[in-house]
């Protein structure tokens, strides 16, 4: 069974199922802003992460959330991943940390090197320019002792010793970072969604290639997933810019997702989605051991391509009125 968690407002919700059957739970966290999401499907975890009031651990499913690393992380919890392998925890903050915890959560400890790098004092999110933070976290599938922390507004941070250290920024990245993934046949593979377009490295971050024939002007770029199965084929969404992107009520949100083919231009794709018009940039999900499928979660619903991409059929389930009129901040799925 595929489960997809993606937070709005205060609350999470759990789409489950497969095929045509398909059941959506909404869950009240008692938080207000939840900016991060991240579950454990099998010890029924789940985790989130709030904008000021820290981070917050479920072992019932979302039955009920008690904190965890109060006296160890900042209170803005703005990114969390799971390694796929040790199922270590990672949590990014504003201002840009990076933690972790091999306990579920018990004690944590802070990758410190990433405070040393040249390019900080350059660091800065255009909304509030006074400060910045790590914006998303990706880990190695054969080595798990690389990992990359994505700074908005600062740059794609390598590590390749456990966090012991870490490389500043390379050229050729997005800066603007919005989303970057590892694929988990490669490590070598790595795909990055910007603010100004996609970029992507085959050499494990060591350098890096911006191309975006093909999108236009919708060069603004949220997310990205790369199919399980077929390293070549990429989906990016995004929006002509930042006022377009994330708020449904704006006359002037437009959503657009592209698909691309080893070196082939970037091609929209459209059937079986939404009007992209009044579209929140779309979450853009898969599963590491499912080839060939994607998901993506926004504020029309959640949507399925078994064709790599090519066409979407939309999730069966009853879509909560409140969440086509709010911004989905994170979403994540678990088999």
């Amino acid at each position: 069974m595929t489960s997809i968690y993606f937070t709005s407002g205060s609350k999470i919700f759990r789409v489950s199922g497969r095929e045509q059957d398909w059941s959506i739970k909404e869950i009240e966290t008692g938080y207000d802003d939840v900016r991060a999401v991240a579950a454990d499907e099998l010890s029924e975890t789940i985790y989130i992460g709030t904008f000021d009031d820290g981070l917050f651990r479920s072992r019932g499913n979302g039955e009920s959330f008690e904190a965890v690393g109060e006296d160890a992380l900042p209170k803005r919890i703005m990114s969390l991943h799971i390694s796929p392998v040790s199922k270590r925890l990672y949590v990014g903050t504003e201002p840009s940390e990076l933690h972790y915890s091999a306990d579920d959560g018990e004690t944590w400890a802070e990758m410190t090197a990433l405070q040393d790098l040249p390019s900080k004092s350059e660091w800065s999110f255009p909304p509030r320019p006074d400060t910045h933070h790590v914006k998303d976290i990706a880990s190695g599938i054969m080595d798990e002792s690389f990992v990359l922390a994505g700074i908005e507004l600062g740059g794609i941070m390598r590590s390749i010793d456990n966090g012991e250290s870490f490389e500043d920024r390379k050229d050729g990245s997005q800066f603007d970072v919005h989303n970057v993934i590892i694929h988990p046949d490669d490590d070598n593979l790595l795909y990055e969604a910007g603010g100004g377009g996609y970029a992507w490295s085959d050499d494990k971050g060591e350098s890096w290639q911006t191309d975006n024939e093909g999108l236009g002007d919708f060069t603004y770029l949220v997310h990205v997933a790369a199919d399980p199965g077929d390293k070549d084929t990429v989906l990016v969404s995004g929006a002509r810019g930042p006022a377009s992107a994330y708020m449904p009520e704006r006359e002037k949100t437009e959503m657009k997702i592209f698909r691309k083919q080893k070196d082939e231009p970037w091609q929209e794709v459209t059937e079986g989605l939404p009007d992209g018009k009044g579209t929140i940039v779309t979450h853009l999900l898969t599963s590491s051991d499912v080839p060939s499928v994607f998901y993506g979660v926004n504020n029309k619903g959640v949507y399925h391509s078994v064709d790599r991409g090519k066409t979407w059929m939309k999730v069966p389930v009853d879509f909560p009125a409140e969440v086509t009129k709010n911004k989905i901040n994170s979403a994540c799925l678990t088999n």
